[in-house]
């Protein structure tokens, strides 16, 4: 090629032989080839997902459920997920499910990947601790895409009525999609497979809705949970004037480890040999709360923190709990 006609090539302009597409070598036309397979490939998704052949967000769950919980196959499993800074938590007991919590808007994926690699997709009751965005948060959606049965939350009054887009999704798709609504009170109590479970609190109304959380403690043979929402120490020392049957093997810890909550006295009345809290990496809430984690250690009580292990999964046989952590290193066993 004559330098005169090397220039034309380069320039794009036109020749004899028409328009040139300026490319200096092998590499750069390999990106741009990459870049067009890209661009088709794209446009193929799009149609079929909008046609309804292929689903997006189906796909990505797939691809994210690397991630979910590892499914252990046992009679009774407890499975705090990781959703950040927020709460939710699944426990299976044979065929039935039930959820508690679900995290904010955005942990939806995250708690997906993981029905997902557990193979759950009706959901028999799911409990909403309290009326907080980043314990319902995904509700409506979950609602909406997974058969859910029951869902069990606190009756609110005209005085602590909540507002938020969260709660009138929440309530609009319970009414959509036909689930059972069912008034949190203490001393209800209905059974998952094997597994009793028996709701503790909320007790009374509060301004605080915090301390509208309900309170759950489950118990399979001779071992024992207990899931606190976010209630706070008001509520602690009730349940405690009260005499409760507080006793639990693992504590899912209060208000995601704030010192509002898990004063020494409750942690002593449960009793407890691990406590599991639920908060995200670096959240700008302190959480957990340094004295929280030395009250926890002074009483030897052993912690999970789902922003340090991931998902925490406790498996027990009725005698022995067995916890396994995504980032830990061996499994830690616990005799009831």
């Amino acid at each position: 090629m004559k330098r005169r006609e090397k220039k034309l090539y380069r320039s794009g302009k036109r020749n004899k032989s028409g328009y040139r597409i300026q490319i200096k070598d092998k590499k750069s036309a390999a990106v741009i080839i990459a870049f067009a397979v890209v661009l088709f490939c794209s446009a193929v998704v799009s149609v079929l997902d909008f046609a309804g052949v292929f689903n997006w967000n189906n796909a990505k769950i797939m691809f994210s459920s690397v991630d979910g919980a590892v499914d252990s196959k046992a009679d009774f499993c407890v499975y705090y997920l990781d959703v950040g800074q927020g709460d939710c938590s699944v426990i299976r007991c044979g065929d039935e499910v039930l959820m508690i919590d679900t995290g904010t808007e955005n942990s939806y994926t995250d708690i997906t990947s993981s029905l997902v690699t557990l193979d759950i997709e009706t959901i028999d009751y799911l409990i909403i601790s309290h009326q907080h965005d980043d314990h319902m948060g995904s509700a409506a959606k979950i609602m909406s895409e997974y058969t859910v049965k029951n869902i069990i939350m606190p009756r609110l009054s005209e005085e602590n009525m909540v507002t938020t887009i969260a709660y009138e999704e929440l309530l609009q798709s319970i009414a959509d999609n036909g689930i059972n609504p069912i008034a949190a009170e203490p001393g209800y109590e209905f059974f998952l497979g094997e597994a009793s479970c028996r709701l503790l609190a909320p007790l009374k109304q509060d301004d605080n809705i915090n301390n509208m959380s309900v309170i759950t403690k489950i118990c399979y043979k001779g071992t024992s949970f207990i899931f606190q929402g976010d209630a706070e120490k008001k509520v602690e020392n009730s349940l405690l004037r009260n005499e409760v049957d507080l006793t639990a093997d693992i504590i899912k810890l209060g208000h995601h480890g704030s010192n509002t909550s898990s004063t020494e006295k409750y942690l002593k009345a449960v009793n407890p040999k691990a406590a599991v809290i639920s908060c995200g990496l670096g959240n700008s809430y302190g959480h957990p709360h340094p004295d929280v984690l030395t009250r926890l250690k002074v009483l030897g009580i052993d912690t999970y923190t789902t922003a340090e292990l991931g998902w925490i999964e406790a498996v027990s046989d009725g005698e022995k709990i067995t916890v396994t952590t995504q980032k830990g290193e061996e499994q830690v066993i616990y005799e009831s």
